[in-house]
């Protein structure tokens, strides 16, 4: 079962993003392990609405790509870079068109992310992904609430080492991994509001019982255990790849 962003790009950045985490935590891990200089040619894959495109767009030329019409529509508004819709087993692009390719938080909803990375080689000389290591990943109180959403999520994203592999397999022999700590603080009520708008792609692949259920107890316990801040803490993997 895939997930339809379509219906979710109007608001998608208010539910996920946060552009002074988005600067600090991801632009930053970005330009650090993929090594992305000022100018340099960067395609940014399953963009989605160019949250991280417009950021880096200040620097660097950017092209926005992802398989969603209306998430892209978002991203147009921002204006500042390219817009492409496609599939990314299949990029329209010519050789080595980009110095650098993003990939973040995406490999998860590729049919077939090996042969997206084959792709990746041809069109760009770099790659930096990031990714969510689900052989460490906690989620706390979230775990309580929606008891089978990692096993979903294990399901769904390629563990480290496969990574690797299919980045060294695509042409990308030099690959460097890093770890790095995210930290988030909310009110309970604005992350009882994210989940209730479903911010986790997974709130739509478990039952929708469980999803219900698991929403009547985070209305109670968020409040009573977190009541003024509720810290969102996590590792994200970051990989960046050289030919």
């Amino acid at each position: 079962m895939t997930v339809d962003y379509s219906r979710r790009a109007a608001d998608y950045d208010r539910i996920r993003g946060d552009e002074a985490t988005d600067r600090e935590f991801w632009l930053r891990g970005i330009v650090e392990v993929g090594r992305v200089r000022p100018r340099e040619r960067v395609l940014d894959l399953g963009a989605g609405t160019g949250r991280f495109a417009s950021l880096l767009s200040a620097t660097n030329p950017v092209v926005a790509f992802d398989a969603s019409r209306e998430m892209l529509h978002v991203a147009r508004a921002k204006s500042r870079f390219e817009c492409v819709l496609g599939d990314g087993h299949r990029l329209p692009f010519r050789a080595d068109a980009f110095d650098v390719t993003m990939i973040v938080m995406v490999l998860q909803h590729l049919a077939d992310y090996r042969a997206v990375l084959g792709q990746v080689a041809r069109v760009s000389g770099r790659v930096v992904l990031a990714t969510s290591d689900m052989a460490t990943r906690r989620l706390g109180i979230l775990e309580e609430a929606f008891p089978s959403l990692l096993k979903v999520d294990r399901g769904r994203f390629p563990p480290i080492d496969r990574i690797v592999t299919a980045l060294k397999d695509a042409g990308f022999p030099d690959v460097k991994v890093e770890e790095r700590r995210y930290v988030r603080t909310l009110t309970p009520e604005q992350q009882l509001d994210r989940i209730r708008r479903k911010y986790l792609s997974t709130f739509d692949l478990i039952p929708l019982n469980e999803y219900e259920r698991g929403l009547r107890f985070l209305e109670v316990e968020l409040p009573r255990r977190y009541p003024s801040r509720f810290d969102l803490a996590a590792s994200f993997t970051f990989l960046g790849a050289t030919k």
